[in-house]
């Protein structure tokens, strides 16, 4: 038998286990009812995007139709694997939300120590306006979250929202209807938003990242130097004030 005909033996069983019709099956695949039977009498090759609907369709995977290899992996989120959406598919993540929008098999990953569900996704990082927490070619593992009025100020988040996606820290505003990202640092290149709720289609949690790059010694502690700085600043503003304000009692006792 020819590997054509095995292939279209084989997802001929698989319709008929199903109770499928070859016009249900077909319309899935976008083609006539003829053309499907074709490809079952094996009188017409198959093509990948067909595999790939029909292993969907049975939740079967490509090498069974293949080949009728029934040993392997499942690859998706209940087998402990997470999609990774690289950072030149950023606009293509962007116009297919949509449950069919997957990255290529060889872009799901088991990240060790994680528990993933279906609403978790890898994210490669492309911009610094969250260094030094996080760098660029960092990979995000990030979480769909529904309710925004439960995530709390300072949260790192993943929004996607008309044609853009933006990875900050989650403020809420006084504005009603609205919310703000903020950066980590002053990158001018990188300035915070103002985003309308109703414009967000969809808004992730940042979970936690996969990073192979490390922050310098300096960086840290120069940054922790200023910080402590500041406090110090603000400290002496306030004895300052106190001081000035017992002076002026002092001077408003002595004139009387």
């Amino acid at each position: 038998m020819s590997h054509r005909a095995e292939i279209g033996r084989r997802i001929k069983k698989m319709r008929n286990e199903n109770n499928y019709s070859q016009t249900h099956v077909a319309n899935i695949l976008f083609i006539s009812q003829a053309a499907y039977s074709l490809i079952e009498n094996s009188q017409n090759g198959i093509v990948v995007d067909h595999i790939i609907k029909l292993s969907k369709l049975y939740d079967i995977s490509t090498d069974y139709i293949l080949k009728g290899d029934s040993n392997y992996i499942k690859v998706d989120s209940t087998n402990g694997f997470v999609p990774l959406i690289r950072a030149h598919r950023y606009s293509e993540f962007v116009n297919d939300l949509s449950d069919d929008f997957f990255p290529d098999l060889e872009d799901w990953f088991r990240v060790p120590g994680f528990d993933p569900v279906e609403e978790h996704k890898l994210f490669e990082v492309n911009s610094n306006n969250m260094t030094p927490t996080i760098l660029s070619g960092d990979i995000l593992v990030c979480q769909n979250h529904k309710k925004i009025d439960e995530i709390l100020d300072g949260t790192a988040v993943f929004v996607v929202t008309g044609d853009q996606i933006y990875m900050r820290r989650f403020k809420r505003s006084s504005e009603s209807g609205f919310f703000l990202l903020e950066n980590d640092n002053d990158y001018p290149t990188e300035t915070s938003a103002k985003i309308n709720i109703d414009d967000v289609r969809e808004l992730m949690i940042i979970r936690g990242k996969i990073s192979s790059g490390l922050v310098q010694y300096h960086e840290i502690s120069g940054k922790g130097k200023i910080n402590a700085l500041e406090k110090d600043l603000e400290l002496l503003k306030k004895e300052l004030f106190s001081m000035n304000k017992k002076l002026t009692i002092l001077s408003s006792k002595n004139d009387s």
